[in-house]
């Protein structure tokens, strides 16, 4: 019986959300190695990155900086083009918002970070079955090329209506809902 393997573009969007989502170092290592091929070929923001600077970049993005609450991905848009394989290789390219609270607060209240990404992979088969689960699930998949575009990170805080007086200035008010505070409220 063959092993049915999720679409790219679900072992993608899993990956992604698993690495951003992890809760210590430990999971997002595990996560990491995973989706990334070892000689991953990055571009980040126009720039070429080494594996090891967009770990780093990936941490700071995500919930396993320790300093966070907790990190959600919402995937908006996504796109898949298989190989001629099938779902063994091919490229995907997502559309993502990241959002993480943090534990300091500002004016009383948790800041939150969301920050949107446009990240496009090519996929292929890299990892040979390993010996010890030559049954099991495996997934040979790995990212062999990624380019990923950001907006800069803004900081924003929502604040309940009733907690401050809409005619303060630098404060938008939603009509019944929260008062946003920030550099995009």
């Amino acid at each position: 019986m063959a092993l049915v393997l999720p679409t790219l573009t679900a072992f993608t969007s899993s990956g992604l959300t698993a690495i951003l989502t992890a809760k210590n170092e430990a999971d997002f290592n595990k996560a990491f190695d995973a989706l990334f091929a070892s000689n991953v070929n990055i571009t980040y923001n126009g720039k070429q990155r080494s594996r090891e600077d967009y770990r780093e970049q990936l941490v700071s993005q995500g919930s396993s900086t320790f300093e966070e609450k907790g990190a959600s991905v919402s995937v908006e848009r996504q796109l898949e083009v298989p190989g001629d394989k099938g779902q063994i290789s091919g490229v995907v390219g997502l559309y993502y918002i990241s959002f993480v609270g943090y534990k300091w607060l500002i004016l009383g209240v948790p800041a939150e970070s969301k920050m949107t990404f446009t990240f496009n992979a090519v996929i292929e088969a890299t990892e040979p079955q390993p010996q010890s689960n030559p049954c099991g699930y495996f997934d040979p998949r790995r990212i062999v090329t990624v380019n990923q575009v950001t907006s800069d990170e803004d900081v924003n805080v929502t604040i309940s209506a009733a907690s401050i007086s809409p005619s303060s200035p630098g404060v938008a008010v939603n009509p019944g809902g929260p008062i946003q505070l920030g550099p995009n409220p």
